[in-house]
This record gives structure tokens, sequence and C-alpha cells, in this order.
């Protein structure tokens, strides 16, 4: 029986930025593009706080529907921002982690956004979507530290998203 994986990101559709992270770290760990039982289907929000948009709920509930090989996981993808230094961007992360609760929805963060994890940097938005498909292409001459991405609390530079991703694949 197989999987589908809906990850639910913050780019838009036409950078896919989130997703050629994401997708390099399934690829790695999970070699999900070799494995016919394991489909994933990005939807891209289009920014922060659209996540509970009824678009992006349509695609949810159609992608949901028309899987037929077996379970499907949905996991909302959120940067941090400055949860730690901006009152009003920890509010929204909770509202945020909140949401996927009620609905059974996965909740993954970078901390304090997925350049940070990723790169060890932040990036200006103009350079995000050529700088993932820079360390998408480079991505064969290292590997990637997966204690970055196994963090059960939010510190610069780390994520949760292998924590999440072990429990959809084992």
């Amino acid at each position: 029986m197989g999987k589908q994986v809906i990850l639910v990101l913050e780019a838009d559709e036409e950078s896919r930025s989130d997703y050629i992270y994401i997708s390099s770290v399934l690829d790695e760990w999970y070699n999900y593009r070799l494995n016919s039982d394991v489909k994933i289907t990005p939807i891209f929000m289009g920014g922060k706080g659209n996540y509970k948009k009824k678009k992006i709920i349509n695609k949810i509930n159609k992608y949901s529907k028309i899987y037929q090989g077996g379970d499907t996981y949905v996991v909302y993808c959120f940067d941090t921002d400055k949860y730690d230094a901006k009152p009003e961007d920890a509010k929204t992360l909770e509202e945020e982690k909140r949401y996927c609760e009620t609905c059974g929805y996965d909740f993954v963060w970078f901390c304090h956004d997925i350049e940070e994890v990723f790169l060890g940097k932040s990036v200006q938005k103009t350079e995000k979507t050529n700088k993932a498909r820079e360390y998408s292409l480079s991505r064969g001459n290292r590997r990637m530290d997966k204690t970055r991405f196994q963090s059960e609390i939010m510190l610069k530079g780390r994520s949760n998203l292998v924590k999440v991703m072990e429990k959809i694949f084992d």
C-alpha cells in the first residue's frame, strides 16, 4: 500500500523554492523518486497567511480524494520568521500550529526560515529561487547534516522536518 504526502508550502508555484529544498531531503533520505509507492504532491500557498484559504483547502481535498494508492498525509511547512523577537510572528506561528493540530495535519517548521536551515543564512526574496536551484544542483557534492532537521525545539538554523517524515515513512 502506498503513501501520498501532500506538502503545503509557503512559496508560490512559480518559484517553487521551498519544494526544491524539501524534495532534496526526501530524495536523499527516503529515495522517494525511486519508490513507486510514494507520491509527493506539492501545494503552494503563495505566501504566509494563506494556509487556510478556501483555494488551498479545496486542493488538499481534491488530491486526497483522487489518490487511490493508500494513505494520504498532509504536511504544512512554515518558516518561523522572528518568532523569538516579534510577538506577532510568535502569535501567527501558534495559530498555524493550532490549525494543523485541529485538522489532523502535520506541522513542519523552519527556524527562522527555510534558507537558514538549508544554507545557513537568510536570503533576499529576489534570490530565493536562484539559491534553491543552486542548492539542488550542487547537492550531490555534499551530505546534509541530518541533525539540523531533527530538532524538537525551535533553534536558529534547525527544523523538525525529518522528525515528521520519519513518522510518515516508518
